[in-house]
Formats: structure tokens, C-alpha cells, sequence
């Protein structure tokens, strides 16, 4: 039986929650509405050289599955992991800019690097949520001609999402892990106290009103 050439998921994703900075406690904001926890910075993981390369393994695997022909880092966050993903599997590489990018060009593309007109693309970001991003960006390589076979994230956060587009529900999207999933494995490692860890569940998973006086109790306990 051949060994996979990357961690099985549960050790990545673990890997990626340990990383200094990725998960910080405390009650932050995201997206104007109040969370148990500060916003991953999953850029963080992207520091350890090890950690880097076994998250491009990762994706290289999704790659060939998905039978794309150009892996496509979704700007910021997604660049650096695409470009992982890229070495690993030795698929072109490409990166798409933020809908309304301007840049230093007139008419300036919004994909660079390799062609993606005709082909298939491997779409890569650190995390997906509602899928509003992830909708923008397919936009933006449709009308350059490329087919999006799928995308590859570190973290699938549709789990905690209020609402999903529908083209993030349409288009087949691999992870290493969901959101509360890293949850559960940050307090099972002791990187998240365990009553941080129950009342940040509640919080997301019951969504807490702005005024809930258990938003006292979990910034108390951190």
C-alpha cells in the first residue's frame, strides 16, 4: 500500500491550529457581527517551511483528483498556499486579483501567471464562509475562460456560516478541516481553555445576540 507524501488531515489540521497566531482568544469582529473568537489568521501557518510544504502535498493531491490543468491562488490569502500547491504537484501556476483591482495598467488582467483560458482550474484560499469570495473569484475566472473543476482551503468555515451562496454550495470544495473541527482539536491539544472552548461553540453554533450576557462570562474566562 503506497503512504500518502503529507499528514493525514487531523495531524495538518492540528498542525495549522498550533501555529503561533493562528487562533487567538478573546471576542473580535467579522463581518460587522460580534464572534467568541479573534478571525483565524491562517497567513500564520504559512511561516513554518515544513508546515508550508506538507499543506502544498495536501493540495497537490487534490489537484490530481480534481484533474486540473493550473492551480489559482485566490489573492491574499490563497497566493502563497497556490504557490505551495504548484511546487508539490507541478501544475502551472496562476493568481487572481480581488474583484475591482486596479492596478498600474490600463485594463490590467485580473488573472497573471499562467494561461487559464481553456483549462481547468484548481481554485486555492486559505478558508471559505459564506462563499462570497469564492463566488467573486469564479466570476472573475469565468469571464477569463478558465473551467473552475473545484477549490482546495485550509479551513471550511460553512459550518458556522449564517447564509452559503449558492455557488459555494455548487462547487466541489476539499479542506484540511472545518472550523469548529479545528475548535475541538485546539482544546483537545490545550492551545484553547476548555470553557473558552464550550462557550465559543455555544456562541457560534446558537448564535448568541450582541447583547447575550454570556459575552461577560467568555471574556472573563479568557
Amino acid at each position: 500500500m503506497t503512504m500518502p507524501m503529507y499528514p493525514p488531515d487531523d495531524v495538518l489540521a492540528a498542525r495549522i491550529v498550533a501555529a503561533p497566531g493562528v487562533l487567538r482568544a478573546g471576542a473580535g469582529c467579522w463581518d460587522r457581527g460580534r464572534t467568541p473568537l479573534h478571525p483565524l489568521t491562517l497567513e500564520s501557518a504559512y511561516a513554518e517551511p515544513d508546515l508550508l510544504r506538507a499543506l502544498g502535498a495536501r493540495g497537490a493531491a487534490c489537484a490530481r483528483e480534481f484533474g486540473v490543468d493550473v492551480v489559482v491562488g485566490a489573492e491574499t490569502g490563497g497566493v502563497p498556499l497556490a504557490a505551495a500547491v504548484s511546487l508539490a504537484g507541478g501544475v502551472p501556476f496562476a493568481f487572481v486579483r480581488k474583484p475591482g483591482y486596479r492596478g498600474h495598467e490600463v485594463d490590467e488582467p485580473p488573472v497573471r501567471g499562467a494561461v487559464v483560458n481553456g483549462r481547468r482550474v484548481l481554485l486555492v484560499d486559505d478558508a471559505v464562509s459564506s462563499g462570497a469570495s469564492l463566488e467573486r473569484f469564479a466570476g472573475e475566472l469565468a469571464d477569463e475562460g478558465a473551467e473552475l473543476a473545484g477549490a482546495f482551503v485550509l479551513v471550511d468555515m460553512r459550518d458556522v456560516a449564517e447564509a452559503v451562496t449558492a455557488v459555494a454550495c455548487s462547487v466541489p470544495t476539499d479542506a484540511v478541516g472545518t472550523y469548529l473541527h479545528l475548535l475541538d482539536l485546539a482544546a483537545a491539544g490545550g492551545i484553547l481553555d476548555a470553557t473558552v472552548h464550550q462557550l465559543s461553540i455555544d456562541a457560534l453554533v446558537n448564535r448568541w445576540a450582541e447583547d447575550d450576557p454570556r459575552w461577560d462570562v467568555l471574556i472573563a474566562a479568557v
